[in-house]
């Protein structure tokens, strides 16, 4: 224990009042050596480093702003926890339930898959801040114009919305803000009303259309064209094209994408094909645009050919070769006369066949189409070597070789190369034969030096043949 010091007496001479005795503190003895050296730190002082660094923190300790709790919450939180808290602080109670119904309901998905699933590698949307932040001042505002009793203003914001997700390629939530832009146009009383319903239509019918959901698809088309058909000159988009035609052209489209998707071996299907390529053609001729008009036509007489019916398909091949004719598309004119050829050809009436197929080749020729000017010449070939005409299908089959040759098309050049040769070697048997019946010993010796050296056969006179 440490001993207290004596006290110290007033010996200065000062007045009694204070001469009163001083006590002094007590003073810590020194360590005891025998205590253990666990039981005892030596203090260390800091280096001037040290010292610095830990004056340093204390500065910028004190230059901090002191937080909140609700600073400390936000820091801790998620980013769509803290986003969620700010809508409903805000008072955006539909926008917060329908923004946390689509985090959970693709939440719920994910758990669904199983994890063996490969969405389970997808981001999750709570973690995509950007949507977030689109989602709520969309949703918001739109709500906004809710309490108001605009449902215009609920529209819109919804609209921009299935833009946006549209253009990230989030299909889902493309999908479904324009299911709910349907529900809000319903709503929007007048002629307004009408029209944001129409495009909502259009809208959900593209968003089918890309899942290949066709039977959706085409019923919010139909919807779209009823919508719009009383509308021809009114409703017009920015674009200058009015909502009708631009409802023509959709059916037109999906039509004929349903019918090229069934099965072209069944006799059933086929009837189907035909009776949505009839639809189409309808509706190409009601959008006004004759280009679509001509290929919707040459599509039905396609279809028409090939169940048999090589008729009906004439007098749609022939209106597809007048609308060429009338807009001047000499490609066209070129498939027209070759798709009007084969009809011909398949009725026995080989001479409308073969005229049509020189037509084609000098629109092919005019048209630089080689390719097409090839096959024509192939078909022209191929019609003459099944007449016995030898010569001029040995003509146009060379020049079907020629064309192959040029272009560097090594299927087109092995298939004409071997059609040339039998027809070469056609034009040549009936002479070939007529000197074996006949033989004789210049005869004889013309063969051997044609079979030998290749040289031209000729007759007893010396004449080629």
């Amino acid at each position: 224990m440490a001993a207290p010091l004596p006290a110290i007496r007033n010996m200065s001479g000062h007045s009694q009042g204070h001469s009163q005795t001083v006590m002094q503190h007590r003073v810590p003895s020194p360590p005891n050596k025998n205590r253990p050296a666990g039981q005892y730190v030596k203090p260390t002082l800091k280096t001037r480093k040290e010292s610095r660094f830990s004056m340093k923190q204390q500065q910028m300790r004190i230059k901090q702003p002191e937080l909140s709790s609700l600073d400390t919450q936000r820091f801790r939180n998620t980013y769509f926890h803290n986003l969620c808290l700010e809508m409903l602080k805000d008072g955006f109670h539909r926008s917060f339930s329908e923004i946390f119904a689509l985090v959970k309901e693709q939440q719920n998905e994910i758990e669904d898959a199983g994890t063996d699933s490969l969405i389970q590698d997808r981001t999750l949307l709570a973690d995509m801040h950007s949507k977030l932040d689109a989602m709520k001042a969309h949703l918001t505002q739109g709500e906004l114009a809710l309490r108001a009793g605009n449902m215009e203003g609920v529209y819109e914001p919804r609209q921009a919305l299935a833009k946006y997700f549209l253009e990230t390629d989030d299909l889902r939530l493309s999908d479904h803000f324009f299911n709910s832009c349907l529900d809000t146009a319903l709503q929007i009383q007048g002629g307004p009303g009408k029209r944001k319903e129409a495009e909502a239509h259009c809208n959900l019918g593209l968003a089918y259309e890309r899942r290949r959901e066709f039977n959706l698809a085409t019923q919010h088309f139909e919807a779209f064209y009823k919508l719009t058909s009383g509308k021809t000159g009114e409703w017009v988009t920015a674009e200058g094209q009015t909502l009708y035609s631009t409802a023509c052209e959709h059916l037109r489209r999906l039509y004929t994408t349903i019918a090229q998707s069934s099965h072209v071996d069944d006799h059933a299907a086929q009837q189907e094909a035909i009776t949505y390529l009839q639809k189409a053609f309808e509706m190409a001729k009601a959008s006004g645009d004759e280009h679509k008009e001509g290929d919707s036509s040459y599509r039905l007489g396609l279809a028409y050919e090939h169940s048999g019916d090589c008729e009906t398909a004439l007098m749609y091949h022939t209106r597809f070769m007048d609308v060429c004719k009338k807009i001047g598309d000499q490609e066209g004119m070129g498939s027209a006369c070759e798709a009007i050829a084969k009809c011909y050809e398949k009725q026995g009436q080989l001479d409308e066949a073969v005229r049509y197929l020189e037509m084609f080749v000098d629109l092919a020729g005019g048209s630089k189409q080689e390719k097409a000017q090839g096959r024509a010449s192939t078909c022209l070939g191929a019609i003459f070597n099944s007449l016995g005409q030898y010569e001029k299908a040995s003509h146009h089959f060379g020049k079907a070789y020629n064309i192959a040759r040029s272009m560097g098309d090594s299927a087109s050049l092995e298939e004409s190369r071997v059609q040339f040769g039998i027809a070469s070697a056609h034009k040549a048997l009936s002479n070939f034969v007529s000197l074996l019946e006949n033989p004789s010993t210049k005869e004889t010796s013309n063969l051997v030096d044609w079979k030998d050296l290749r040289k031209p056969l000729t007759d007893e006179g010396g004449q080629k043949v």
